[in-house]
Formats: structure tokens, C-alpha cells, sequence
């Protein structure tokens, strides 16, 4: 029995003292193994590739997959982290590209201002622009983030996109685009005369432009909406009656995409006021005892303007001019 107790002691003591030698200390080279660049572990939100072309890579993937947002913030992570790399430019202008795709248009202003605060002279002055007016028509159109804002707020917002991107690229590619946003600000706040000076200016200045159509027509609508007139001019009207004309033309030569139903509302506008006028002219002749006179003109209302809303009144009224 005293054997036995000796042996489980002894046994005991064995295994104390294994527990109690000291173990080999860990190999600390894992640990760092596991380490990103700039002291980040990999599996945090906040994690980087070690280089700034895997880091690209690593956002170019999410942005092929669709994955815009995550693409965006992997973008932004290469600027920050990689703010001195070749590919810190670049990374800047997709992450603007990637946020304005996913509805952050705070987060995408912040990147164009940090592009532009860091880039005196930016290499992507396309693509660029192509973001800054895509983000000013998200605004003037209320899309997104834009239509959280007022009309007043998102008028100024756009306005100040467009007006930096013609000022910064006036021969880029997206030059005439901020020429026709500046005009839609104004229009959209009744500013009919601006407007209708940066349609010009962009007719003007760049001839082979594929918003020329657009451009005619939106001349043509301020005219149209041009109110209050001290008096009524002809040639206005003939001039928006032409400029309709010339961007349906333009539109169907180019192929390019119009909205013909707007056009077409505001001619047939042009035509019952170029109408009006007539009858008008027509009322005054009868009432001054000039039949003859009122007769010709309650006829050019009836021929020369048949659909308009003053055919009809043109026709009765000669009926009872007649009955005299």
C-alpha cells in the first residue's frame, strides 16, 4: 500500500514539474505575418493590401462585381494609406466615381476637393469631369442624396460644379455639358435671359457639339416661358418657332436623344400665341369700323393657325362680322 502511495506521489511530482518547465516562447514573426501595412490587421474594416497595385486591384474587384460602396471605401483607404504612391490620383477619382454610383454625394465631393486640393494639374481631367457633372445633374435633378436639399440648395450646389468644371477644362471634353448645366440652373430658377445666353454661348463656342439640339430647345422654352412681356414681339416667337425646327432636325441627323413631346408642347404654346395675336389684331380692326381688315385677319387665324385655340373663335366671329 505505502509502495502505491509513494508511486501516485511520485507521479504527481512528475507531472508538476513538467507543468511548471517553461515553454518554448512563441514565434513572434507569425504574429507580424499577420500585420498590413501601416500597423493594420487584415481582417479589420480598416485593413490595407501590403502594396498600393494590390490595394487598386483588391478596389477594382469590388468595383467589377458591382460592389460600389465597399469599391469606394477601398479606394479612398489607397489615398489615405498610399497618399504618395503613383496610384493615390487615381484611386481619388474612382472613389468619387464609386461613391456618386452608390448615392453619396457628400462622400464624392469630399474626394473631387481632395483630387483638386492635392493635384494642382489632375492627370484624369476626363473622367473627372465626367464625375463632377454627373454629380451636378444629380443635384439639379434632386436624384439621390440631391433631393434631401431644397431647391435653392441644389440649384447653388450644381451651379458651383458646373462653373468650376467649364472654368477648369473650357476645351475638355465636358465643357459644353457644364455650359448646358449653368443654362438649366438658371432656367430652373426663371432666370429665362442667363439661360438662354449659355445655350448660346455654347452654340457659339462649340459648333460640333451633340447637345446642340438640346441646346435650340431649351432656347426655344425660355422664350416660350419669358413672362411677363411688355408687349408681344413676332420675331421672338418666329425666332423659338425656328430654333424647335432646327433641333428636331439636328436631333434626327445626330440620332440623337430629344424629348421631342416637350418640343412639340412648346411649339404648338408659340403658335396659339402667334394666334392670339392675330385675333387680337382682327378685334381691334372691327371694333374701329375696319370690317374689311377684321375679315382678313379673323382668316388668317382660321388658315394659317388651325389647331390652335383660336380657329374656332376666328370662325364664329367671321360669322357674325357677316351677318351684318
Amino acid at each position: 500500500m505505502l509502495a502505491l502511495v509513494g508511486l501516485g506521489f511520485g507521479c504527481a511530482l512528475g507531472v508538476a514539474a513538467q507543468a511548471a518547465e517553461p515553454q518554448p516562447v512563441a514565434d513572434k514573426a507569425t504574429d507580424l505575418d499577420k500585420w498590413a501595412s501601416e500597423g493594420q490587421w487584415k481582417n479589420s474594416k480598416d485593413a490595407v493590401e501590403s502594396t498600393p497595385a494590390k490595394q487598386l486591384a483588391k478596389a477594382k474587384r469590388l468595383e467589377e462585381i458591382g460592389d460600389v460602396k465597399q469599391a469606394a471605401e477601398q479606394y479612398k483607404r489607397l489615398s489615405d494609406v498610399y497618399s504618395e504612391s503613383e496610384q493615390a490620383e487615381e484611386a481619388l477619382i474612382l472613389a468619387a466615381k464609386n461613391f456618386l454610383a452608390a448615392g453619396n454625394f457628400t462622400k464624392c465631393r469630399e474626394m473631387i476637393t481632395e483630387l483638386r486640393r492635392r493635384f494642382a494639374h489632375p492627370t484624369y481631367l476626363d473622367l473627372l469631369g465626367q464625375v463632377e457633372n454627373a454629380l451636378a445633374r444629380g443635384y439639379l435633378e434632386g436624384r439621390g442624396e440631391g433631393g434631401t436639399y431644397k431647391l435653392a440648395s441644389r440649384v447653388r450646389k450644381a451651379r458651383a460644379i458646373y462653373e468650376n468644371t467649364y472654368k477648369e477644362d473650357p476645351e475638355g471634353r465636358w465643357a459644353d455639358d457644364a455650359l448646358l448645366g449653368l443654362g438649366e440652373c438658371d432656367e430652373t430658377i426663371g432666370a429665362f435671359d442667363e439661360a438662354i445666353k449659355h445655350y448660346k454661348e455654347l452654340l457659339e463656342k462649340y459648333p460640333g457639339s451633340d447637345l446642340r439640339a438640346e441646346a435650340e430647345g431649351h432656347i426655344a422654352a425660355c422664350i416660350n416661358k419669358r413672362e411677363p412681356k411688355p408687349q408681344y414681339e413676332e420675331s421672338e416667337t418666329n425666332e423659338a418657332r425656328r430654333r424647335i425646327e432646327i433641333a428636331k432636325q439636328d436631333a434626327e441627323s445626330s440620332e440623337t436623344s430629344l424629348d421631342v413631346v416637350a418640343l412639340d408642347e412648346n411649339e404648338k404654346m408659340l403658335v396659339d400665341r402667334q394666334a392670339e395675336k392675330r385675333f387680337e389684331q382682327a378685334r381691334f380692326y372691327q371694333i374701329n369700323g375696319k370690317y374689311r381688315a377684321a375679315e382678313v385677319y379673323y382668316e388668317i387665324v382660321k388658315t394659317r393657325y388651325p389647331d390652335s385655340s383660336w380657329a374656332k373663335k376666328a370662325e364664329e366671329a367671321l360669322q357674325e362680322l357677316r351677318k351684318r
